[in-house]
């Protein structure tokens, strides 16, 4: 049997993922495996985990704290470690304890109390040698004020020994981990709009949302939320920030616009970074934002000193219309995914595409590690995913939708493979496959892809100030989106202050009165000028 190449190497690629034993997931939420650290004679890796996800008032049932000693190369339990475990909160400081697990595995049961530090109290063992806490099924409950709210915590995990309960580490030696999770909180708030109300809800997976607003002239909807923007603190952590807002379907505004503008401290928030699931709950459309690492730093370049907090502003695009194409790939195991792409923009064009993925039973998979391939008509790879994290292969998917953008450079049919790894947090692979499909892309239309109007709009209409649009335009024709013909680069300071006729063209160009041409005129005009400066 001959077996095409592009198969062949997505197989080789799937059975490399069935054999990876241990997953990275560098959330910055509730669970994270932190970079491996110098332990004894080998490197290991933390993992640690809190739950519940989310706290509200209702929060009933236990809550923990889960500690994982592992060997980085093989992925095993570090058997009889000691964590000294400090836990702060806004610089608080809410817990200092030693404990000791035999297994290499520590669950802590918190009984969350609103007391002081010197307060907590720990139920359990303790072993001989550095009088830790400890149990025979390495599962000790404590009363401390832990959990008590949502918000960022903070963990710092100092390894005092393992293998053996006397094998102690000196003071020097001993590895320390750091790490920052977040509890979600739940907001409901209602809405008027056209005389009528509507009930919405905001999950903050990073910590507790204020100043929540709904403009109705704008139709736009606001909130902000404590947040640190120091870059240097950002560059050293895993971190993401995830919100969702509920709208329910009878809000026809936002459920039936399907495009959208949403900022983070008046930054453009497009591609992957905003996700709309009209799936997983009935008669409700959820938007998530999903800001990783990258997406926050480039946010931070872009906020003034002194800024505490993130700022969320979301709103209908009804000036953004499309036109989806949508097509299956299936999988043998039933499961399917749902690919979708603006069919008015074609060849030359930066295209949008929406990958779903959803079980037989049509309901949407969480947390789905994937891959994909794009070939075109003679079997030439002209896209492909790729990954450069060993301990984390393929694509993760926390709400099971992404977002691509691809550029074909000729009109035609090409075919998309998907490898389908896992789903869940567990990584379950009952519905793992491979599957493809073919499909076709036009004659491109337009020079500049009219999402970047979109922005253009926003800034011509001031929900953009000067600053973050030329930091978007920089980014479009640093990255070859926007291109714009030989202007010699001014030598003025940089300032970004635009003159207001700039401002017109671009509300004109985003509503169509004039062409691409004339507002390109008015981009070399601020590279000339000094205005903009482009990176060589």
């Amino acid at each position: 049997m001959i077996m095409d190449y592009s198969k062949l190497l997505i197989l080789s690629i799937f059975a490399l993922i069935i054999l990876q034993t241990s997953y990275v997931y560098g959330d910055g939420l509730t669970q994270e495996n932190l970079p491996p650290a110098s332990v004894g004679d080998r490197e290991a890796s933390l993992f640690i985990k809190i739950s519940p996800p989310i706290l509200t008032k209702d929060t009933t049932g236990d809550k923990y704290l889960e500690l994982t000693l592992f060997d980085a190369k093989t992925g095993k339990a570090i058997q009889h470690t000691s964590f000294f475990v400090t836990v702060d909160k806004e610089g608080k400081l809410l817990m200092r304890n030693l404990f000791h697990t035999h297994s290499g595995n520590l669950i802590l049961t918190i009984h969350s109390e609103d007391i002081e530090a010197n307060n907590v109290v720990v139920y359990g063992d303790h072993e001989p040698y550095l009088d830790a806490w400890t149990s025979i099924n390495d599962k000790i409950t404590v009363k401390a004020p832990i959990l008590l709210d949502a918000g960022l915590y903070h963990f710092e995990i100092e390894i005092f020994g393992i293998d053996f309960d006397k094998n102690i580490f000196t003071v020097d030696d001993a590895p320390k981990f750091d790490s920052w999770l977040s509890v979600g909180d739940i907001s409901n708030k209602t809405i008027s709009s056209g005389g009528k109300s509507y009930d919405l809800s905001i999950t903050s997976y990073y910590d507790e949302i204020s100043s929540f607003n709904y403009d109705e002239t704008k139709k736009l909807v606001s909130f902000s939320m404590p947040f640190n923007w120091d870059i240097s603190r950002l560059e050293q952590q895993n971190i993401f920030v995830h919100e969702e807002i509920h709208f329910p379907n009878s809000f026809k505004e936002f459920s039936q616009s399907g495009t959208y503008k949403a900022t983070v401290n008046g930054f453009p928030v497009t591609g992957r970074m905003i996700i709309a699931d009209p799936y997983s709950l009935d008669d409700t459309l959820i938007l998530h934002y999903l800001l990783s690492k990258e997406n926050i730093l480039d946010i931070a370049k872009t906020v003034k000193p002194g800024v505490k907090t993130m700022d969320f502003n979301l709103s209908p695009d009804t000036g953004l219309a499309s036109e989806k194409n949508s097509f299956d790939v299936k999988f043998s195991s039933g499961a399917y995914a749902r690919v979708q792409h603006d069919s008015k923009l074609g060849s030359g064009e930066k295209i949008p595409f929406e990958i779903t993925f959803f079980d037989k039973n049509n309901k949407l998979l969480k947390w789905v590690t994937y891959g994909y391939r794009i070939e075109d008509s003679s079997s030439n790879v002209v896209y492909e995913s790729q990954n450069t994290n060993p301990n984390s292969p393929g694509i993760v998917l926390t709400e099971g939708i992404d977002k691509h953008t691809f550029d074909f450079k000729s009109a035609g049919k090409y075919k998309i493979t998907l490898a389908l790894f896992s789903h869940g947090i567990d990584n379950l692979q009952t519905l793992s496959g491979i599957g493809n499909a073919s499909f076709d892309i036009g004659t491109g239309t337009s020079k500049i892809p009219s999402w970047i109007k979109n922005n253009a709009g926003w800034w011509a209409d001031g929900s953009i100030d000067d600053n973050s649009f030329v930091q978007g335009i920089q980014y479009l024709i640093k990255e070859g989106i926007m291109k714009i013909p030989s202007t010699t680069q001014g030598t003025g300071t940089g300032s970004n202050q635009i003159p207001s006729w700039i401002k017109n063209n671009a509300g004109w160009w985003a509503d169509g009165s004039i062409d691409d041409n004339s507002f390109v005129q008015g981009i070399q005009y601020l590279i000339k000028e000094g205005i903009m400066k482009i990176q060589k």
